[in-house]
């Protein structure tokens, strides 16, 4: 089963200054993700993982990386960037 996904502004505004092959390969992630997330044998390829706290995060390539909790009706996706931005985000959420 499915879960809904919620992109909040700055995630959007994130992507949407990204190049058009970056925004094609996270959107389908995001589509992976949302049908994958709670089957871990189905979310492997996207290498999703715990992070601190109620956070997570899914690889989309070598480089990017997208943040999201995981709320009860949906999937939350706050932050896009690689492995340094990320630790930057969790450490100034």
């Amino acid at each position: 089963m499915s879960k809904d996904v919620l992109l909040t502004d700055r995630f959007r505004a994130q992507v949407k200054a990204l190049g058009k092959p970056e925004r094609v390969a996270i959107g389908a992630a995001i589509i992976e993700l949302q049908d994958a997330f709670g089957t871990p044998h189905l979310h492997r390829g996207l290498g999703v993982r715990k992070l601190v706290g109620d956070y997570f995060e899914a690889r989309v390539g070598l480089d990017q990386r997208l943040v999201f909790k995981n709320e009860r009706d949906a999937l939350v996706l706050l932050f896009v960037g690689d492995h340094h931005a990320v630790r930057t985000f969790l450490r100034n959420r």
